[in-house]
This record gives C-alpha cells, sequence and structure tokens, in this order.
C-alpha cells in the first residue's frame, strides 16, 4: 500500500476545521430511472458526522419505500479535565457513496470501504470488507493509497446495476481495468466469468455515453464525467470524440498545491515548480483522446502563480509560436519554471519534482523535466507513456 504525501490540498471545509477532521456529508442519490431517491441524513454538524438516517423515496408517487438507521454504540462518557462529554461509536462507517437500483435496493460504500446491501425492504442482507474480501494483496500494494484521513483508491471507478436474465448484479470496474461482481440482492461476491464480463462491457459503453451526452453531472452516482471521459479511452469509443472535444475545454479543478519543502527558497517574480492547480476533466480527456488516435488542442493541464512581491498572481505564458514538438529542443537544463512555460507551455502530468509532457510528433514521445527548487537539473525522452502500461492512468488518479 503506497503513502502518499501532499504538500497542501484545499478542500470546502469549515473555517474551524482542523486538518484530521474528516466530514461525511449529506447524500441525497437517484436511481438510473429516477424513481427511487434515497437520503442519507445526519443530525451532527461537526466533524465525523454519524448517526444518519437512510430514507427510500418513490419520486412518483412520494411514498416512502424503506428506513435504515445507521447503527450506533451506546453512548460512553469521555471525562477530561476541562469538563466531559458523551459520544456514541457508529457500529458501521458513515455513508461515502451510495448507489440506488430501479428496484429500490441500494448499495453503500462507507468511510471503512465496506460494501453495504440493502435489500427494497431496507434490511441489510450482506456486507463486505470490500479492501480484504475483494481485492488481492498485489493490488491493494499498488493502487490503494493511504493519505492522512483515510485510503483512496476510487476515482475511476464505474459503480453500476446490472440486470441480467435471472440475475441482478452491482458492479465494481476498478480504475485499473479489473471488474468485481456483487449479487444485488445478496450482497455477496459473484465469481466472474467470460459472459459476464461481456454483458459488463456493454453497459459500460452505454453508461459512459449517456453520461458524456448530459449536459449536466449526473446525480445517480453511477459515473461522473470524469470516470466516462476516462473509460471512453479505454473502451475505444471513437464516437466519444465529439463529446471528449467539448470536455477538453474544461476548467474544471478539484485539487490545488501550495508548493514544495523549500522554505528558505525567494521565489520573487518567479514560479514554484511545485505550486499549482490542475484542470482535472481536461487533463483526462487529453488522454483519452491520445488513446482514440486523436491529437488534443495542447491546452494547458496546470495553471501556475507568479510570486510578486509576497503575492501570488496568475501566470499566463508566452504564446508559442511553434508546435510543442518542435519546441522541445528548446527547453535546456538551467531554466526556471518560468522560462520553461514560456518555451513550451504547461506540463500534462506533474508528480513532486518531474514535469512530464505528452508530445504527439512522428513518433510521438513523453517528455519528463526534472526540478530542484527551481530550476530544470534533468531532460528525458522516452517511449508515450499513454500507449502501454499504467503510468499516466495512476498520474491521473493520485
Amino acid at each position: 500500500m503506497k503513502l502518499i504525501i501532499a504538500c497542501c490540498v484545499f478542500f470546502a471545509l469549515t473555517p474551524a476545521a482542523h486538518a484530521t477532521d474528516r466530514y461525511y456529508f449529506d447524500i441525497h442519490v437517484r436511481s438510473q430511472s429516477g424513481q427511487y431517491q434515497v437520503n442519507a441524513t445526519s443530525p451532527d454538524k461537526e466533524a465525523f458526522q454519524a448517526n444518519f438516517t437512510y430514507k427510500c423515496v418513490d419520486t412518483k408517487s412520494g411514498k416512502t419505500i424503506w428506513t435504515r438507521k445507521q447503527p450506533m454504540q451506546k453512548p460512553q462518557l469521555f471525562k477530561f479535565p476541562n469538563g466531559s462529554f458523551e459520544y456514541a461509536i457508529p457500529k458501521e462507517g458513515s455513508p461515502v457513496m451510495i448507489f440506488v437500483s430501479d428496484h429500490g435496493t441500494a448499495v453503500i460504500l462507507t468511510s471503512r470501504d465496506h460494501l453495504i446491501v440493502v435489500s427494497s425492504k431496507g434490511q441489510k442482507v450482506g456486507e463486505s470488507d470490500f479492501l480484504k474480501d475483494a481485492l488481492t494483496e498485489d493490488e491493494i500494494d499498488q493502487f490503494v493509497h493511504r493519505w492522512l484521513l483515510g485510503q483512496s483508491w476510487s476515482r475511476f471507478n464505474a459503480w453500476y446495476f446490472l440486470d441480467l436474465p435471472g440475475r441482478k448484479l452491482f458492479v465494481i470496474r476498478s480504475g485499473w481495468g479489473r471488474r468485481i461482481f456483487v449479487n444485488a440482492l445478496k450482497g455477496k461476491l459473484v465469481q466472474s466469468s467470460q459472459a459476464l464480463e461481456a454483458d459488463a462491457e456493454e453497459r459500460e459503453k452505454k453508461l459512459v455515453m449517456a453520461t458524456l451526452s448530459l449536459k449536466e453531472e449526473p446525480d445517480n452516482h453511477e459515473l461522473s464525467k470524469l470516470a466516462a471521459a476516462y473509460l471512453a479511452g479505454i473502451l475505444k469509443l471513437p464516437e466519444a470524440i465529439p463529446f471528449l472535444r467539448t470536455l477538453e475545454e474544461s476548467r474544471y479543478s478539484s485539487s490545488c498545491t501550495c508548493g514544495g519543502n523549500y522554505d528558505d527558497e525567494d521565489f520573487n517574480n518567479e514560479i514554484d515548480p511545485r505550486r499549482y492547480c490542475t484542470y482535472d476533466l481536461r487533463q483526462v480527456t487529453q488522454l483519452s483522446l491520445r488513446r482514440l488516435g486523436v491529437t488534443p488542442k495542447h491546452l494547458p493541464c496546470h495553471s501556475f502563480k507568479l510570486e510578486k512581491d509576497g503575492i501570488a498572481i496568475p501566470f499566463k505564458s508566452t504564446v508559442q509560436e511553434r508546435p510543442r514538438h518542435e519546441a522541445v529542443e528548446l527547453v535546456e537544463v538551467g531554466m526556471s519554471a518560468r522560462e520553461v512555460l514560456n518555451t513550451i507551455g504547461a506540463p500534462d502530468y506533474i508528480d513532486h519534482d518531474t514535469w512530464s509532457y505528452d508530445i504527439d510528433a512522428s513518433p510521438p514521445f513523453s517528455l519528463n523535466l526534472t526540478f530542484n527548487a527551481r530550476n530544470v537539473t534533468a531532460t528525458k525522452k522516452e517511449a508515450p507513456l499513454w500507449k502501454s502500461g499504467l503510468a499516466r492512468d495512476e498520474a491521473l488518479a493520485f
């Protein structure tokens, strides 16, 4: 299992939040047809919310189909020198994601990475410790990344219900390609087969195209636009290209970093190569376009700040007058981040001290630039990383 240390990732937390706080928000999610909606709500207002109530409603009639409470232990009294308080510890983790079928059943992914299956009558019919029961040790070591507040492994997963003659399944297609099948009526893991894999792939293709065609983010949690854009390249869907071309313009950004561990460095009138924001949807879309044989527009996948007398202002690089593959030869050891940006533009991927570019030349290749605190110390060309292996996929996922 990999340990990831992030310099600083910004989330929408309350001003009083502590670095070790984790928030579990209310969830409202509908089935694919929209007939059923499950609402998971907690009365708690502080971090580590619990006491969730799950309510499944028929949206056509307004009738409550079932209600379920998050199991809690009896309240315990905690005493401290300055006072005491009572707190009830949850018996099961708070919900992170919920998926609802068109039959009124639900699958809950909890904060402890347990998968709970709830029947159309609101009864828990199965629970599995997903990482322990469904993943191999090699998968956990390679693809599960541990953070300060938990674990990350599901960014590009596809989660969906699969109804087959005589079988109702829930499928998790992992970001690294393996599908995990769960009996949606009993909550038990199901052995994969060639027939199941084929049925699942057809369902995924339909999900991808349906999601990409939406103007808004889907509200059923089965597949986000980010995951759909990623899978379009993996599943080789040329019909997705027009939608990807539109998404390539997206400036959606879910994370920023605030720099490296160089507190004594003065970046006045310069750029810290480790201080940036990522345009996630654009980055994913460009990877899928390349995998579909289409050259993207080379719009920047990252934005940077210029330090100016203690103030960080958005940096706009010089417009490149020559194609990016020709500008590669102008990049030299010793260049600052600002000089690199003005020469070849923003990198496609950043991994700690390395900027990486996918170059659409003939033949194509990838270019890696290694930085010290502020300058390029090494350049390296290698075979195109988007064509084989999982290097680009892992760079996207974490």
